[in-house]
């Protein structure tokens, strides 16, 4: 590896100083001390034009953002509440998934030799629907630490929503759902996107109807949202379903949603094989509803049409990609290059544990680079740089944060990942060696926001045992609350 930068490298580095002066006079003026220095570090920013990596510093403010990153030595006179020198190691920005089910970390394992149909009977039909919301709390705290344990520093989480709207037995705690979800996303220190789960219009029913339902339940909660703010809650957004009902009323309702609440909306689309003319038959309702935008992500998004691609680019709108899930249920492989030809936006989710089994960005990226190059039988039809670059600044940019997540820049979030390169053996490419060697081993330190979260593999501010524990129990016991089995609401 060289050790020297180049001369593009050396400008970037001096520019990203003179940025960064501000900050350093600050913290060497006799004021509060920055919260962390990281010092001796071989930096990967994933910033935008920034592929050469760099030995050099960071400095991190008291918010937790960064307000320091270049090449060389620290001046002297700065000073931090807590230094780390990382002696050589490298660094990273922390990985996003744009496509996570938190709670399903409580069924890994499951339907192992059923698509997605016979899953989704698995899990929903004879488990979910009869657990209760404080369940659910357990559920998607133990899903959110196994992601911080792996290395995913942000999620959208799609949370599960418990009913639809016309059960009378479960309106009066239906809130609880989302708000126990909430609560446990807030409590693992990840940074997040929580999905919201909409109500489901039934068919024959106008948008109007369900929306009389609807809009007072998400009011509510958006209110308790603003009750607990954190700067670990990113947004929130729609779990759309659209795809899973028999009536365009849905997209409809959910595009009316958004405008009211000024909201995104992450639907799951062309996912299974099994309903793929079904499915692309539903496009229109997705433009005709007014769903199109640049807000909208489509979820796994596999089997599409040239069609379905142009009017998707046109709207800004982005996908999901969710290479280990849809390999383990043998949904398909989604054509990346040619949605990144046609200027799709690209993120990539770890998906639910309970389809996916393990919140494994490592093994994602491997996955799908493989896939990719399986598919076009090229190994340059994706290289590891551009599937990193996939996990990371293109989940931050489906998801709508890319001006605070996604890449190591002053002014952004200081979430980050401290690799051991030691096992790499020598290193001829180092994001070869990230993307096909990379794996929880090498993993050291996680931070969020300058914040140790992870120190190797051990989380630092959770009691695992007692998550571990609550789950094994919640899932066994044969004591559950009462709860009709109804049809999920179109949640994956």
């Amino acid at each position: 590896m060289p050790s020297r930068c180049p001369l593009l490298c050396r400008v970037f580095a001096l520019l990203v100083l003179a940025l960064s002066l501000p900050a350093l006079h600050a913290a060497s003026a006799g004021e509060e001390p920055a919260l962390l220095l990281v010092t001796h570090a071989r930096f990967f920013t994933m910033a935008p034009g920034q592929q050469q990596s760099f030995l050099g510093y960071m400095l991190v403010s008291r918010d937790g953002t960064i307000a320091a990153l270049a090449a060389g030595d620290p001046p002297a006179a700065v000073h931090a509440a807590s230094t780390f020198d990382a002696h050589g190691h490298w660094i990273m920005p922390g990985f996003i998934s744009a496509h996570s089910h938190l709670w399903q970390a409580a069924y890994r394992g499951l339907a192992a030799n059923k698509t997605l149909p016979g899953w989704i009977a698995d899990l929903y039909g004879a488990r979910a629907t009869k657990a209760a919301p404080e369940d659910y709390y357990w559920f998607a705290l133990d899903g959110a630490l196994d992601h911080l344990q792996h290395g995913i520093t942000a999620a959208y989480d799609f949370a599960y929503g418990g009913t639809s709207w016309d059960n009378p037995a479960m309106k009066p705690g239906a809130i609880d759902f989302d708000t126990e979800q909430y609560r446990a996303e807030l409590a693992s220190g990840i940074r997040f996107v929580h999905g919201y789960q909409v109500e489901k219009v039934p068919p024959g029913t106008p948008a109007e109807t369900t929306l009389a339902v609807a809009r007072p339940r998400l009011r509510a909660f958006l209110d308790y949202t603003a009750a607990h703010p954190s700067p670990r809650a990113l947004s929130t957004m729609l779990n759309g379903s659209t795809a899973f009902n028999e009536t365009p009323q849905q997209a409809v309702m959910e595009a009316a949603l958004m405008r009211e609440f000024h909201l995104g909306n992450q639907s799951h689309y062309l996912e299974p094989p099994d309903t793929i003319a079904a499915e692309q038959a539903k496009f229109p309702w997705f433009v005709d509803g007014g769903l199109m935008q640049s807000t909208l992500i489509f979820g796994h998004f596999i089997h599409t049409t040239d069609a379905i691609l142009e009017q998707t680019a046109k709207a800004g709108a982005g996908m999901s990609w969710n290479p280990l899930s849809n390999g383990r249920l043998a949904s398909g492989t989604a054509d990346i290059p040619k949605y990144l030809k046609y200027g799709i936006r690209v993120g990539m989710g770890v998906d639910g544990e309970a389809s996916a089994d393990l919140a494994d960005p490592f093994e994602n990226l491997r996955t799908g680079l493989y896939a990719i190059r399986d598919k076009y039988q090229s190994a340059t039809a994706m290289s590891p740089y551009q599937v990193l670059s996939l996990h990371t600044m293109g989940s931050a940019d489906v998801l709508g944060v890319k001006s605070r997540l996604g890449s190591l820049e002053p002014g952004k979030y200081a979430d980050f990942l401290v690799i051991d390169p030691t096992d790499f053996g020598p290193v001829f490419d180092p994001y070869a060696s990230l993307v096909l060697i990379g794996s929880q081993r090498e993993l050291e330190r996680v931070y969020v926001g300058g914040q140790l979260m992870v120190d190797h593999g051990h989380l630092l501010h959770a009691d695992a045992d007692e998550v571990e524990r609550q789950v094994d129990h919640r899932v066994q016991s044969e004591v559950k609350t009462e709860v009709p089995a109804i049809e999920p609401a179109g949640v994956k």
